[in-house]
């Protein structure tokens, strides 16, 4: 049996793509297709059989097949055996972000886990597909290439793996890293240097390999889309990443192309973590349902801390750059306080319920800025041990499970850790007190990034209504109040307020969406609510030369 899947385009502009799937000489009683719920990089439903319309079934004669929807993201049919049938539908590829779909006159831009049903009677079958293009479309994409316009996936997960980007306005860049091509493909306006692009990219590439000790690939795909508006998105895929970023001309500013560095060296680890180094439960992928897992941490924390620090160790951000950085997860870590009603472990099981929203105050901690900070503990209490670091667990990560294509549990990834421990107790304590426990990570941090020579210093000055008062507001209304503060008795969050501030009290006027006015005065506490952190370097140490090299 073989499965052929076709894509056109007949109107750009209704953003309808046609999909055709061939399935040769069938040999079994009944079909089964199913269109994923999920895709690989976001641990949430998207359940995309919602934008699918017109799906129909014929045979080689042409005549329509019976078929029943078995769920909301399954069809099936029965069928005779050696004979061919045809299924098509039209998909609605409207959504703009590195993990969707979207076409227009410009481009035809496809993640294929969104818009590809699988045949579930034969998940080790070869995918070939092809593609109605404009002659003048250049391609990028992280399938195999067969011939003009066709190209194949090995099964199912290869193709759910894949990205594909068509259009006239396409340009590549690549380097070689170890005998491996990267090739960085860009589609919109350009307005930065190439050489010194391409350094920057050399660089951290060239130092996440040296830790690994190898690359999976030997040919990797950067797909950017630089848009016109503000975006920031990126999606691993084990061949290539996309990464969405806009507004595209705001990357003369150097803050804005440390933005687009980060991530991409972020993406990049994700060759091996996550696409590779990946949990018993998610390998392989099951996109028909939720697939719970407390690897968030490892998952996401451990890619969010390594990523930066491979700019900082390749030397492309200097030691000020990396510390903004980190800066900025540090005090975005200092406004949440779900750490006390939620360890991380139980915030990655929930990724699927609200994991990727705010949610309501204080619930969960974020798996990517509290899990870099458990990371950024672990290694600095790794380098304590003479020649250890989180580089080496994680190269004992590639070689155990990785590159063996085999999934671990949180018990062996950790034992990873206690195998390289100075201390095995200290280990196992952290553990329990800030990876199943719900203790101060921030608190934790403080103790131990003075041994990099570094100290945490806050400012009340910053924010007066935030650190002397508890509140926090955007754009005129209140987004956050701290539990301890006098305000979380008479404000609610959506307040609108005006506020004036004096040495030692803040009088403020709100304003409440039923019409309600409320007018109170707070007199400041000798208590720091939402701080605003700096971390200052001190004399440099020998755990800082040895984290930043």
């Amino acid at each position: 049996m073989k499965i052929n899947y076709h894509f056109s385009c007949d109107n750009p502009a209704s953003q309808f793509i046609q999909i055709k799937i061939k399935l040769c000489s069938v040999d079994c009683d009944q079909v089964t297709l199913q269109m994923p719920s999920w895709r690989p990089g976001r641990y949430q439903l998207a359940d995309y059989a919602q934008y699918v319309r017109f799906f129909q079934i014929k045979d080689g004669g042409n005549k329509p097949v019976a078929f029943e929807k078995a769920s909301k993201n399954r069809w099936q049919f029965l069928a005779k055996n050696g004979q061919d049938y045809f299924i098509s539908y039209e998909y609605y590829a409207a959504k703009m972000d590195a993990g969707s779909c979207w076409v227009d006159e410009n481009q035809i831009y496809l993640n294929f886990v969104n818009c590809c049903m699988e045949v579930l009677n034969f998940p080790d079958l070869n995918y070939e597909l092809s593609f109605d293009l404009n002659p003048k479309f250049k391609i990028a994409t992280t399938l195999t290439p067969k011939e003009v316009n066709k190209f194949s996936a090995s099964n199912f997960q290869e193709l759910a793996d894949s990205s594909f980007l068509a259009s006239e306005n396409l340009t590549r860049w690549e380097y070689l890293i170890d005998k491996v091509q990267f090739n960085c493909w860009f589609n919109g306006e350009i307005h930065f240097s190439k050489e010194e692009f391409l350094g920057y990219f050399k660089r951290f590439t060239q130092r996440q390999i040296e830790d690994f000790g190898e690359f999976p690939e030997s040919q990797y795909h950067f797909i950017f889309q630089l848009l016109p508006y503000p975006h920031y998105h990126g999606v691993e895929h084990k061949k290539g990443t996309i990464i969405t970023f806009g507004p595209a001309e705001s990357l003369t500013d150097l803050s804005q192309m440390e933005e687009l560095l980060g991530v991409s060296s972020h993406e990049l680890y994700h060759a091996w973590n996550v696409c590779r180094i990946r949990p018993t439960e998610l390998l392989p992928y099951d996109f028909s349902k939720e697939t719970f897992t407390t690897a968030g941490w490892m998952l996401e924390g451990i890619t969010t801390y390594m990523g930066d620090l491979y700019l900082l160790k390749s030397g492309v951000y200097p030691l000020e750059t990396y510390l903004k950085h980190l800066e900025k997860i540090i005090n975005r870590e200092s406004q949440n306080f779900g750490w006390k009603n939620y360890t991380i472990l139980e915030s990655s099981m929930d990724l699927w319920l609200d994991g990727y929203q705010s949610g309501i105050p204080d619930r969960k901690v974020n798996i990517y800025s509290h899990g870099a900070l458990i990371c950024l503990c672990l290694d600095i209490k790794l380098m304590r041990r003479n020649g250890c670091s989180l580089a080496d667990v994680m190269r004992d990560a590639w070689e155990k499970f990785g590159k063996r294509n085999k999934g671990y549990s949180q018990r062996t990834f950790w034992f990873i850790f206690l195998e390289k421990a100075l201390n095995e107790n200290e280990f196992k304590v952290f553990y329990e007190e800030y990876i199943v426990g719900k203790e101060d990570l921030l608190e934790k941090v403080k103790a131990l990034i003075p041994l990099l020579g570094l100290e945490l210093v806050s400012d009340p000055k910053i924010n007066p209504l935030a650190s002397k008062a508890g509140i926090l507001a955007s754009n005129g209304k209140i987004t956050k109040i701290h539990p301890e503060s006098a305000a979380y008795k008479t404000l609610m969050i959506g307040d609108e307020i005006s506020f004036s501030l004096s040495e030692k009290s803040v009088e403020l006027e709100a304003k409440r969406s039923t019409g309600q006015l409320i007018r109170t005065t707070y007199e400041f506490r000798n208590q720091e609510y939402f701080p605003s952190y700096t971390l200052k370097r001190n004399e440099e140490t020998d755990l800082r030369i040895k984290w930043m090299n």
